[in-house]
């Protein structure tokens, strides 16, 4: 885990590892505006980030896992919750309007200054019509960030994998695809037979 404040030469040096090399002094003149800390951290399954808040020094984290594009906007989005607390406390609803207005507000110079690759940036175009409380609850947005991820060998994304397709996910149990309902495919465990339900963006390996 590293931690950062709001030092100059150390969030530069720092954030110059994870986001776009074009972004680095917008991104910093956006984060200085308000004092934070800004935790890196491991791999975390269930988000990509969070906030912190402080009647003091409020805290960000953002897994460090990420690739630079999806870690940009990530800190975007926690940037805004930042922004909405120290303007309206708990006043407001987590991912109401004024935190959409406040997002669209940190993220959008982004997309002006072509930071982000054409498919990234026209998923965000769309997505930032109306965002939701996760990124990743967006599959098109998802999906084009999935791409510049980095992959260990033989690993693939279960959308890419054929019907009936074995696989083994999280190098343990093997599983075969089944049909999709809504946004998550059915999987049928094969030592026990049980279903479970995985997003199309789940990392697995060929069986």
């Amino acid at each position: 885990m590293s931690h950062i404040t709001q030092r100059t030469t150390e969030l530069e040096s720092v954030l110059v590892r994870f986001i776009p090399s074009s972004a680095i002094d917008l991104a910093c003149r956006k984060l200085r505006e308000i004092p934070c800390n800004i935790e890196i951290t491991e791999e975390r399954k269930s988000v990509h980030g969070d906030f912190r808040p402080s009647r003091g020094r409020s805290t960000i984290t953002i897994n460090g896992t990420l690739n630079r594009y999806a870690f940009l906007i990530t800190l975007m989005h926690e940037l805004a919750h930042l922004q909405a607390w120290e303007t309206y406390r708990n006043a407001i609803k987590p991912h109401g309007d004024e935190w959409k207005r406040l997002f669209k507000r940190s993220l959008g110079p982004f997309l002006r200054n072509g930071v982000f690759p054409s498919d990234i940036e026209n998923a965000l175009a769309d997505y930032l019509s109306n965002p939701m409380a996760a990124t990743c609850s967006d599959l098109r947005l998802s999906r084009v960030l999935a791409r510049y991820d980095r992959r260990k060998p033989g690993e693939f994304l279960l959308d890419e994998l054929p019907a009936n397709a074995a696989f083994v996910y999280n190098d343990k149990r093997t599983f075969i695809k089944g049909h999709k309902i809504r946004t998550r495919y059915h999987c049928v465990c094969t030592s026990t037979k049980d279903v479970y339900l995985f997003s199309p963006l789940a990392k697995v390996k060929k069986a």
